[in-house]
């Protein structure tokens, strides 16, 4: 990852706006047969890990022969990358929904915070990579967390478009690109790693956080645009 990418206008990563139209926009049947192996494939994860993870104990809870799972997923990586964007959509849909009748960005960046980092921290699947195979995970979300961190930071970045296009959001692309991926950072962070000198153990210090620093950190951007009279 390129290390201007930060402060670079064309800091969306190619196919991050593509990504996000895929995971809102898919339809995520429950009756299907692919859901139904997603869904066991996360179960099976949850149980026993990503070691011993095997396309064998997939079917055998789904109730199918191993044939139909390889006829949805062809190799075990690709059902695992399939696992991975279900759980994101999940989790981008459930962020949507609960930030659906806020008023203001600003209002949606503190309920999306709170609603945000309270799911993944309760998320059993990730709990439980990230307490017994975090060498499998981690990478996933730090070092090699490129995609992750696109997808977030595109899905964020569209309330903030929305609300400069209704002439509410006083910032160019490249200033939304900025808010939106420290936003996304600072979810990844404080999923990874939780322990801080911070009060976000509850769900009260975490809307303490998210109210007195990320939209503190906004209305600060805001400001120091009008001083330059932008």
């Amino acid at each position: 990852m390129n290390g201007n990418a930060g402060t670079d206008s064309s800091a969306t990563s190619p196919g991050a706006e593509e990504l996000v139209d895929q995971l809102l926009d898919a339809p995520g049947n429950a009756e299907t047969t692919e859901e139904r192996i997603l869904q066991a494939a996360a179960e099976q994860v949850e149980d026993f890990g990503l070691r011993r993870f095997t396309i064998d104990d997939v079917a055998r809870r789904v109730g199918v022969s191993r044939v139909t799972v390889y006829r949805y997923f062809p190799k075990k990586n690709r059902l695992i990358e399939a696992l991975v964007l279900h759980e994101m959509r999940r989790f981008l849909r459930a962020v949507e929904e609960a930030t659906r009748s806020c008023a203001t960005l600003e209002e949606r960046l503190v309920e999306g915070f709170v609603f945000g980092l309270l799911y993944l921290r309760q998320h059993r699947l990730l709990r439980r990579l990230l307490r017994s195979e975090p060498e499998l995970i981690l990478p996933a979300l730090t070092t090699e967390g490129e995609r992750v961190l696109a997808a977030g930071r595109e899905f964020i970045a569209r309330f903030a478009r929305e609300e400069a296009a209704a002439g509410r959001l006083p910032l160019d692309e490249e200033e939304i690109q900025a808010v939106s991926e420290l936003l996304t950072r600072a979810v990844l962070s404080f999923v990874v790693t939780p322990h801080s000198v911070l009060d976000l153990e509850t769900p009260e210090g975490i809307r303490h956080f998210a109210e007195h620093y990320l939209a503190a950190t906004l209305r600060g951007i805001l400001a120091l645009r009008d001083s330059r009279g932008s």
